[in-house]
């Protein structure tokens, strides 16, 4: 699998190293079925959400700006991120900040920016992208990439994954159970299994236990609030939990009766596992969830920064 990994590396720069020139103007479709000319190649981008970010990254660029998630930078994109302007919150754009910055194009997501999607136009071209499922990657991706002049790169990005996807999902794999959870306000929330984190772990024969969402039309609802109650009934073989908070989990008694902390299968993540959505974020997190879920097959990713690394969850006065 190291063997994998690395010449999956080697082709990536070779593929983006490639020098492949679009002709602008280009018009683009956004997830608010929004056509956008972009009339020349893009020098400076807003990322509104690490999403833009990462693919331009992968894309071999660098977003000028990036907002945070509970005020703090996104780890595994590295240091590269200390290098743009920060932006503020996710959900709350400093647009003082972004209006300075004078942006040629913003990427953002559509759930935070929507309120204020007349201000973004009227600072530079802005692109806004529903995130929760593979496919919306899928179709971000290969839209954003467009807009950035690199369309042969987005649609080869994609395919590269799908088949590190197939790869990976071709082993004979343990089937077992994992429950991923959002500690939001010392509240814990469960995804269901249309988010993306979640198809990729299924793809890895782990079975979500909270399973199909109560109301399948609604694509943004993708977590509930969960008990844990109702997290002891489930009791899963493996625990996923991302807290933006720094710090332990506040305890409780439910904790020390999951067969996941037990066996110390309870385990901490970085914020790219619940926006999944980049291409650097989403080869990541397969990787490392295939370690987690399959440490006897599978080795960690070698590539991701120590800050972003899964940990054991650890808890208060446990």
């Amino acid at each position: 699998m190291r063997r994998y990994n690395l010449l999956f590396c080697v082709f990536l720069s070779a593929l983006l190293s490639h020098n492949a020139y679009a002709q602008f103007p280009v018009t683009v479709k956004d997830d608010r079925n929004k056509l956008v000319t972009i009339n020349s190649a893009p020098n400076k981008v807003a990322a509104v959400s690490v999403f833009g970010a990462d693919l331009l990254y992968a894309l071999g660029m660098q977003a000028a700006g990036i907002s945070t998630l509970n005020h703090q930078l996104s780890p595994y994109l590295g240091e590269q991120t200390k290098q743009m302007v920060d932006l503020g919150e996710i959900h709350e754009t400093n647009l003082e900040e972004l209006t300075a910055l004078k942006p040629d194009l913003t990427i953002g997501l559509r759930t935070y920016t929507e309120p204020f999607a007349t201000k973004f136009e009227e600072i530079g071209h802005f692109l806004a992208y529903d995130l929760v499922t593979k496919a919306d990657s899928d179709r971000a991706i290969t839209s954003a990439a467009k807009a950035l002049g690199k369309s042969t790169q987005g649609v080869e990005l994609n395919r590269v994954f799908n088949t590190q996807l197939e790869r990976f999902a071709s082993q004979p794999l343990k089937p077992q159970s994992v429950v991923f959870l959002w500690h939001w306000s010392d509240v814990p929330y469960a995804f269901f299994d249309h988010h993306f984190t979640v198809a990729m772990m299924t793809a890895l024969k782990a079975k979500n236990s909270v399973g199909t969402s109560p109301q399948p039309n609604l694509k943004k609802f993708d977590s509930a609030p969960i008990s844990m109650e109702s997290l002891l009934q489930l009791n899963p073989d493996v625990i996923i939990s991302f807290k933006g908070e720094p710090g332990p989990f506040n305890y409780h008694p439910v904790w020390k009766q999951l067969k996941a902390v037990k066996n110390g299968r309870a385990y901490r993540v970085a914020d790219h596992y619940v926006m999944p959505h980049g291409p650097i974020a989403r080869s990541l997190i397969l990787q490392e969830l295939a370690y987690l879920l399959h440490p006897d097959k599978f080795s960690p990713p070698s590539s991701l920064a120590k800050e972003a690394q899964a940990t054991q969850m650890q808890f208060v006065n446990l």
